[in-house]
């Protein structure tokens, strides 16, 4: 993995990562919640292979990026447009896992000229717009929490970064991991996997919980669009094995949206989907 560091016009550092073929044909990747730039690790060997350079960003408050007060989704457009234009970079695809799902819909809805494809992996839906209906347990409560004792969700999320520098087969850890499905845990217990997704999650708590809790706050937030706007055409994939995030919402979102391809796979989970799938994802986003 390559770190890197831009200074971007408003002043800040934005930090991101390189992966795949660094001759290739560009792919910003956007990473989930709570991750960061090195999740983009997961591609590399997939970029090589097809021929693509793998651009992962923390977004701002994350990893070697610095924090940005009051963000919203509608901020990260112009970042993206100059990083790319830092890189020399015209063209793209762009493609999104869970947390990452919203940077690609608000990509697709502001700069579709400059896009080649785009694509979302088990992504994060529109909560004000669809409700809490299908969400993960543990997420919903985090969600009460955030509302009702907002310091609470900062205390969770330190205990999060202590249990996930624990060992798998052990507890507490084992009993974290032990809430996902079969397909998901089976993935995780790939060792190269497990600590790519670890240290995503540690990478994004190294400065504090405040930029992951900003994070999160986009997810609950109103997104300043409508997502049956988006004119350029989505890739969706999502399991139905997945339980952080069901994916009866990417069914509702896919539907209200004009242009959509949908993959639904029966026994994949959250983490086993894009990693067991990622070849026919990327062809699919190459046109192959």
């Amino acid at each position: 993995m390559a770190d890197h560091t831009f200074r971007l016009s408003s002043g800040r550092l934005l930090g991101f990562a390189e992966h795949g073929d660094p001759a290739g044909v560009p792919c910003f990747y956007f990473h989930g919640w709570p991750s960061a730039r090195v999740q983009g690790e997961l591609m590399d060997e997939a970029g090589r292979k097809h021929g693509l350079r793998i651009i992962s960003a923390d977004r701002p408050g994350i990893g070697l990026s610095d924090f940005q007060p009051g963000r919203e989704l509608k901020d990260w457009p112009p970042v993206l447009a100059e990083l790319a234009d830092h890189l020399g970079i015209q063209k793209f695809h762009v493609l999104g896992w869970s947390g990452g799902g919203p940077y690609v819909l608000m990509t697709a809805k502001t700069m579709p000229e400059r896009l080649l494809s785009a694509t979302i992996m088990c992504g994060a839906p529109p909560l004000t717009f669809l409700g809490y209906e299908h969400m993960f347990w543990l997420y919903r409560l985090m969600i009460k929490l955030r509302y009702a004792f907002p310091t609470v969700l900062a205390v969770l999320l330190r205990m999060g970064e202590k249990i996930s520098k624990g060992e798998p087969d052990r507890a507490p850890l084992k009993w974290v991991l032990g809430m996902l499905g079969p397909a998901d845990r089976k993935v995780l217990a790939r060792r190269e996997v497990f600590s790519v997704v670890r240290a995503g999650m540690l990478e994004a708590l190294r400065r504090g919980p405040r930029a992951v809790i900003a994070d999160a706050d986009i997810y609950l937030s109103e997104w300043g669009f409508e997502v049956g706007e988006i004119g350029y055409p989505i890739h969706f994939w999502h399991g139905k094995e997945d339980r952080n995030i069901d994916w009866q919402y990417t069914q509702k979102l896919a539907g209200i949206m004009p242009h959509t391809t949908t993959h639904w796979l029966d026994h994949e989970g959250h983490y086993s989907l894009p990693v067991t799938y990622l070849d026919d994802i990327l062809k699919q986003a190459l046109g192959k």
